[in-house]
């Protein structure tokens, strides 16, 4: 009988045989690698013979030496339970004893699941036996996420006349406004943030490490004033080089509970209309309600979920 073969990918010809477990993100593996987004020493196979019976791949910004996600994680999922989680918690150690810094916590672990996981027996099995994995080599669930998406054909309201939009005047500028909006903030990636790191340096990393990279204009990015040019929030419309997305949306503390976030959302969503794209994608904590009541008024659609998972 051949033994459980534990191994990086060859290279894109493999492709296939990492393909044979079905997700979501299996249409997008090709141009990433590509790209540069992934690499195949970063996707790991656990092959029986020539059978297919658990993967794994991180994700990572092109010329990057260390990956910034692990989002791909699957199994045979007709194997009998127990085989499941042992041969996923093999795999895993394999590949993250092979793949990241010693002495690093590793990446974040990302799942995109149905919004309605839980209520189906298969659906809700599988996420679960996902998250046991996780879990036995020592991770734990952090935050779970709503997805959102616009569609072309959505009413987007009209101007209310309340505020106006401009372009930011620089760098400082909006870095100075991402660290204002931090205070009271929901989100649980900001927060956590806050426990380890100054206002200042989290809006500087999340700024440098994610919004300036996207490939769209900067030009797109919008800052809300009163009629006498007082700053009230922002929104940041982006590509990501997937996907039309609302990168980052905020009221600035002071000018919060008058709902101006539905100004803000609405122009964010005109400058991408305007880009004449299929969809516009955005997403927020499943805890933050405040937020996710806005998208739902801004005619966004809630169709999926994701699952965040971390080992700090």
């Amino acid at each position: 009988m051949p033994s459980l073969s534990i191994r990086p990918i060859t290279g894109r010809e493999e492709l296939s045989l990492f393909s044979r477990l079905p997700y979501v993100l299996d249409e997008e593996l090709a141009d990433d690698l590509v790209q540069g987004r992934r690499r195949p020493e970063w996707m790991w196979v656990a092959v029986l013979g020539d059978r297919l019976l658990a993967r794994a791949a991180w994700w990572g910004r092109r010329g990057d030496a260390t990956p910034v996600v692990l989002d791909v994680l699957d199994v045979d999922d007709s194997l009998p339970a127990p085989d499941r989680i042992d041969i996923g918690v093999r795999l895993l150690r394999t590949a993250m004893a092979a793949t990241l810094p010693n002495g690093s916590p590793p990446p974040e672990y990302s799942r995109l699941i149905p919004p309605d996981w839980r209520d189906g027996t298969t659906s809700r099995r599988i996420v679960e036996d996902r998250m046991a994995i996780l879990e036995r080599t020592g991770a734990r669930l952090f935050v779970e996420r709503l997805r959102l998406e616009w569609r072309p054909g959505t009413p987007i309201p009209e101007p209310s006349g309340r505020l106006t939009f401009r372009p930011p005047h620089n760098h400082p500028e909006m870095a100075a406004l991402m660290t204002r909006a931090l205070d009271g903030t929901l989100d649980a990636h900001s927060r956590h943030s806050l426990t380890r790191m100054s206002a200042d340096a989290v809006a500087t990393r999340h700024y440098e490490d994610e919004l300036a990279r996207y490939p769209s204009p900067k030009e797109w990015w919008r800052v809300a004033m009163l009629p006498d040019a007082e700053p009230v929030g922002f929104v940041i419309p982006a590509h990501n080089g997937y996907n039309a997305i609302i990168a980052y949306i905020a009221v600035l503390p002071e000018h919060r509970g008058k709902r101006y976030v539905d100004d803000i959302l609405a122009e964010g969503t005109r400058v991408l209309a305007r880009q004449n794209i299929p969809r516009v994608r955005a997403s927020t904590d499943l805890g933050n309600v405040p937020m996710a009541h806005a998208f739902e008024r801004a005619g966004y659609i809630d169709f999926g979920r994701e699952i965040n998972m971390t080992w700090a």
